[in-house]
């Protein structure tokens, strides 16, 4: 009887610190890819006044929604 409730307290344990861990990573990755988003697009406004005159036919606002859906879709792979 002892065997049987130290088997399932070890199983329950191992159980939730891999269920913490696979959290906790889960976690980073989602807040890696914010400060990725966060920083491109930060840079993808100084590049689309930079860009503005190679793209007449773009203004600021449409350059600029172009690169962030750009940069969107490689991030999320959407």
């Amino acid at each position: 009887m002892t065997a049987i409730v130290l088997k399932s307290y070890s199983f329950l344990r191992t159980g939730f610190i891999a269920a913490l861990s696979s959290w906790f990573i889960g976690y980073l990755n989602s807040m890696n890819r914010a400060i990725l988003v966060a920083r491109q697009t930060s840079a993808n406004q100084q590049l689309a006044r930079m860009m503005l005159h190679e793209y007449p036919d773009h203004t600021y606002a449409s350059l600029l929604a172009e690169l962030n859906r750009k940069t969107l879709q490689e991030i999320y792979r959407d």
